[in-house]
């Protein structure tokens, strides 16, 4: 028999005890407290689900209580309500390790609502699913896969594959180019959800027609509106609404979507009618989000609601183990068959990538247009602006240089040290692309002794499979 969710709740009120009773004892297993010290008492005896507290309680308040219960287990789960309530206030608690703020009178719908929000938030992570090894997506017929061997990244996107399972709002992190989409339509996938999955660029509609667009409206309810539109949040129903560029969302907008986050109904522009809906909401943004909410240019409130679980995509530039099985991935996908030189791989290899994956894919598209007749990719075209830095050679240091002896000295060695092991690096890793990665080949080439090869691969931490090739490498 599946274990019921276990809440305790702590309010001081006898009148709104029996109404949270009366709701919530149906649905978990639920012990209710006057105080915060009974409730802490009974906390060492046996550690709950979550816990649900007014901030107002005599004695030990509300938020003195989350505080020692944290220093004990920082995962055990706060939801805070209070009748004295203010945004400033409710960011505040939210920071100080609440999962959730309500204020009084508590509408019981909201309440449950950030429960199931804790619940799937706790599932999530307990969750023992054995992760996939492949990341396959279908988009618009076509089937795409998010390629990578970096465990970094196989982390993020187990955690993707975990949360599809429930409901609870994904905020997604990444530059541009590192494959927040795909990352989303994987979540979608792999959720089960029958819907369809809609998408909306916040940044690529203009602000005075960006509510409509999201929430619908009714004909004749606006100069244009010719006729009824569903919008992207009722088009979503049964699905998954992905809200890309987040961060674009107008101030104004912000209140609406939270509504619908709280309580998933909404009215379309021009209607009176209310709407349910069931869906999930998948958000993603290039910008440090929390950072703007700090600044006010985002709702700190709607911020904590969407980021109740944050997968951040590395950029391609920390997990250069991806690119080589990447091009391999993208070249495996024309029709023509190319072969690329080790030393246009060296040189993919080298490369910063500040477009990342998307950055990649086109410069293969455009050295693959002007490859010779043989197919064979000899020069990498990269795009002249973000290839000029590379390609005046290796980075010299001599601006940074201090004026002071003892600083320069100190300077001088690290500075050394990083260029020679960058020299290293490049040495080795053109021995390995040129050999595919077979060390006894490169020793022999070298002339290094096999044993003395490895030591130095080891000192540098490069992983040789990568350079062995071949799609079963990127996928193990």
């Amino acid at each position: 028999m599946e274990q019921r969710f276990s809440v305790f709740v702590v309010e001081d009120e006898r009148k709104m005890r029996d109404i949270l009773r009366i709701n919530l004892d149906p649905r978990y297993e639920v012990k209710f407290y006057e105080n915060a010290e009974e409730a802490l008492e009974e906390y060492y005896k046996k550690t709950p689900d979550l816990i649900v507290t007014d901030v107002r309680l005599p004695g030990i308040d509300g938020i003195e209580l989350m505080e020692r219960i944290k220093a004990v287990d920082k995962k055990t789960p706060f939801i805070v309500f209070t009748g004295y309530g203010s945004i400033n206030h409710a960011v505040e608690t939210i920071r100080k390790g609440a999962f959730d703020y309500l204020e009084k009178p508590i509408k019981i719908e909201s309440l449950i609502q950030s429960i199931e929000r804790v619940r799937s938030y706790v599932a999530v992570f307990r969750s023992t699913a054995k992760p996939p090894t492949q990341y396959g997506i279908n988009v618009d017929g076509e089937q795409m896969e998010i390629v990578t061997r970096d465990p970094a990244t196989r982390q993020m996107l187990n955690l993707a594959q975990k949360a599809s399972m429930f409901d609870s709002p994904i905020l997604i992190i990444g530059e541009t180019g590192t494959g927040k989409e795909l990352c989303a339509r994987y979540i979608h996938e792999s959720s089960g959800r029958r819907g369809p999955f809609v998408e909306l660029n916040c940044a690529s509609i203009p602000r005075n027609l960006l509510e409509g667009e999201l929430f619908g409206y009714k004909k004749g309810s606006f100069t244009g509106a010719l006729s009824d539109y569903e919008g992207k949040i009722g088009l979503s129903h049964g699905g998954t609404l992905f809200l890309d560029e987040i961060a674009e969302l107008p101030l104004e907008l912000q209140s609406k979507l939270l509504n619908v986050l709280e309580i998933p109904e909404y009215y379309p522009i021009g209607s009176n009618k209310k709407r349910k809906i069931n869906l999930h909401i998948i958000t993603a943004t290039n910008k440090n989000l929390r950072k703007i909410a700090d600044t006010g240019e985002f709702r700190s409130d709607l911020y904590y609601r969407i980021a109740v679980i944050p997968i951040k995509l590395p950029p391609l530039r920390e997990r250069k183990c991806d690119v080589l099985p990447l091009v391999d991935y993208f070249i495996g996908k024309k029709d023509k068959k190319y072969v690329v030189t080790p030393d246009a791989k060296l040189r993919l290899m080298s490369y910063s990538w500040p477009g990342n994956v998307r950055e990649l894919r086109n410069v293969l598209e455009r050295s693959m247009l002007f490859a010779e007749t043989d197919n064979i990719v000899h020069d990498v075209i990269f795009d002249t602006d973000s290839y000029s830095s590379f390609e005046n050679g290796m980075y010299t240091a001599v601006d940074e240089a201090p004026e002071r002896w003892e600083d320069f000295k100190r300077f001088k060695s690290t500075a050394l040290k990083a260029r020679k092991e960058e020299l290293e690096r490049i040495f080795v890793e053109r021995l390995l692309v040129k050999n595919g990665g077979n060390i006894s080949a490169c020793a022999r080439v070298s002339g290094m002794d096999r044993r003395q090869f490895q030591e130095l691969i080891k000192a540098l931490g490069i992983d040789t499979t990568i350079f062995r090739g071949g799609r079963e490498q990127a996928n193990t």
